[in-house]
C-alpha cells in the first residue's frame, strides 16, 4: 500500500540568475556533487495547493529560497517566469521544477547554507554542458543558452 503521507508530485521552484556579463549563478550541491540554481520545495502552507500552485505562490518560493542560500543581503529584480520541467528523483518520485529569470540589483551573494552547498560560480551559459548539473538544470539548458543568445543580440 502506499504510504498516504508522501506527495505525488514534489514542486520545486527556483531563480536563473544572471549578471552583465550573462552568467549564470550556480549553487555546487556537496551531497550531489552538482551545480544548481537557488531554489527549493513549495512549502504547503506556501500555496492554495501545493500540487498545482500559482505563478505569484511559485514567485514567493523562488524568492524564499534564493535569499536562504544566497543572503538576504542581496536584492533581486522582478522574477520573470521562464518555464517548468518534469523528472524523477531518485527514489522515483515525480518532480516539477518552475524557474524563474532575475538579477542580484544590490549586494553582493554568499553561500548562506555551507553544510549543503560548497560555493557557488558565476558560469557562462555556453559552458554549462562540461559541467555537473541538477537533473531539472540538465533539461532547462537548450532553453536557457537560447534565451541568452536572444539578450546577446538584441544587446548588438
Amino acid at each position: 500500500m502506499e504510504n498516504q503521507n508522501k506527495p505525488q508530485k514534489i514542486v520545486l521552484s527556483g531563480c536563473i540568475i544572471l549578471n552583465e556579463k550573462r552568467e549564470l549563478l550556480l549553487l555546487y550541491r556537496k551531497k550531489h556533487q552538482h551545480y544548481e540554481t537557488p531554489g527549493g520545495k513549495v512549502r504547503v502552507e506556501e500555496c492554495y495547493d501545493k500540487e498545482n500552485p500559482s505563478i505569484e505562490e511559485l514567485k514567493k518560493t523562488a524568492e524564499r529560497e534564493t535569499y536562504e542560500e544566497l543572503g538576504d543581503d542581496i536584492k533581486l529584480d522582478d522574477l520573470k517566469y521562464f518555464g517548468k520541467v518534469e523528472f524523477v528523483i531518485p527514489d522515483g518520485r515525480k518532480a516539477i521544477s518552475h524557474k524563474f529569470v532575475t538579477r542580484i540589483t544590490e549586494g553582493l551573494p554568499k553561500v548562506n547554507e555551507p553544510e549543503i552547498f560548497e560555493r557557488f560560480d558565476w558560469i557562462p551559459s555556453i559552458t554549462l554542458g562540461e559541467r555537473p548539473l541538477s537533473p531539472d538544470l540538465i533539461l532547462f539548458m537548450k532553453k536557457i543558452n537560447d534565451f541568452v543568445q536572444s539578450l546577446i543580440r538584441d544587446s548588438l
